[in-house]
């Protein structure tokens, strides 16, 4: 229960957050390997700061909503004002942490990044327990918070410090940048909108709502190792699409090599990992003190959705660089549509219906990008055809 209580407000707070945190990282990822080299780096994280204010309304907003449905701020050991400011802080943190470690991708800083990260994350495990026997669940969610605004914060006032004076691009330039960027991406925020609330309704409401605070820590559970799972979405999201992004300045073959090399990379970690999750799931059920079967099931499951999810994660990038957000809506739609009515017809009759339904979401979502990159590209080839047959009788 007390697992399921925690999960639950960081997974909330997620929630309405992650549309928005992604794609100002993808955004502030392409332009920072576009002007790195002539613009100080705290510029492009100003040009953000309207972006940043609007997401953190709207985030701040569809929380407080989500709190309020699920009935999460109603738990004995808090009180509503406190889980509030935990997820405005959480909140604040991911926007932030987000951008700043999309400038750092962009601008080939991901080490840097990642130890300072790294650092604080382990910081937090070695004083979780101390912090949970004394301060109990309002002091581990405070902590929480705390972990997702530091990173932010810290490499903000590094990147501050790393300005150079000289500059080709204005401030207003900059700006009017990261607005287009941020309109164009509209679509892929929209997407987004429409996974997470889907696996909230899956994941938290549902599961909490037929199985109770009990079947919440379990799926939990479940969503904590699919992390390990999804090591190249939680590792070097940001190196791909700086990858992609470099890429996609060049032809259009190196373009669509640079693909099949990143799908290679991510699907191969991804399989190793979720194996070696999944052939643990017994000795981990223990650890928790929780049914092997169930969460054997789970983990099975979730290994093969994080396996394809992999694949996925590379071609909704791609769809990005190449501006087809929108049909990315259009087939993100269709899967968490078909989602939730899959998880709701069975969630009374299994917990495994949560990761059966993500799993049918993202194999549907595969199925179609496929078809649709096939087609994207054989265009691209009868175009770029095309265009030499044009440039040899301009020649002639």
């Amino acid at each position: 229960q007390a697992l399921g209580l925690y999960s639950g407000v960081l997974i909330t707070t997620a929630s309405p957050t992650t549309p928005m945190s992604a794609v100002m990282a993808n955004n502030a990822t392409l332009m920072a390997a576009r002007h790195h080299h002539d613009t100080p780096l705290w510029r492009i994280l100003r040009a953000h700061r309207w972006p940043v204010v609007v997401s953190l309304l709207m985030a701040g907003l569809g929380c407080a909503l989500l709190f309020r449905l699920s009935g999460l701020h109603q738990a004995e050991s808090l009180t509503a004002d406190f889980v509030l400011l935990v997820g405005f802080g959480l909140i604040l943190g991911q926007l932030l942490t987000q951008l700043v470690v999309g400038v750092c991708h962009g601008a080939d800083l991901s080490l840097p990044a990642s130890v300072l990260i790294s650092a604080l994350t382990a910081l937090a495990i070695l004083s979780a327990l101390p912090v949970l026997y004394c301060l109990g669940m309002p002091g581990i969610l405070a902590q929480a918070s705390l972990v997702a605004l530091l990173p932010g914060v810290l490499l903000s006032l590094w990147l501050w410090r790393k300005q150079r004076e000289a500059t080709s691009t204005g401030a207003m330039a900059l700006e009017q940048e990261a607005g287009s960027l941020a309109l164009k991406a509209l679509p892929s925020v929209a997407a987004t909108v429409l996974n997470n609330a889907t696996n909230w309704i899956a994941c938290v409401y549902l599961a909490e709502k037929v199985h109770g605070r009990e079947g919440l820590g379990l799926v939990a559970i479940g969503l904590q190792w699919m992390a390990v799972m999804l090591l190249p979405m939680t590792s070097w999201s940001g190196r791909v699409m700086r990858a992609l992004a470099v890429a996609h300045q060049g032809d259009q073959m190196a373009f669509w090599q640079e693909v099949r090399v990143q799908v290679r990379k991510c699907l191969l970690v991804s399989v190793a990992a979720s194996t070696l999750v999944a052939c643990g799931s017994v000795p981990i059920a223990a650890l928790y003190k929780v049914d092997a079967v169930q969460l054997s099931g789970l983990f099975v499951i979730n290994a093969v959705a994080a396996s394809l999810a992999a694949v996925n994660f590379v071609y909704e990038r791609v769809f990005y660089c190449l501006g087809q957000q929108r049909p990315w809506l259009w087939v993100s739609a269709a899967a968490y549509l078909g989602q939730v009515l899959l998880t709701y017809a069975l969630i009374p009759y299994s917990i495994w219906a949560v990761a059966g339904g993500n799993l049918f979401a993202v194999l549907v979502v595969l199925v179609l990008v496929s078809g649709y990159m096939k087609r994207l590209r054989a265009q691209q080839s009868l175009q770029g055809e095309a265009q030499v047959q044009h440039d040899q009788k301009d020649g002639s």
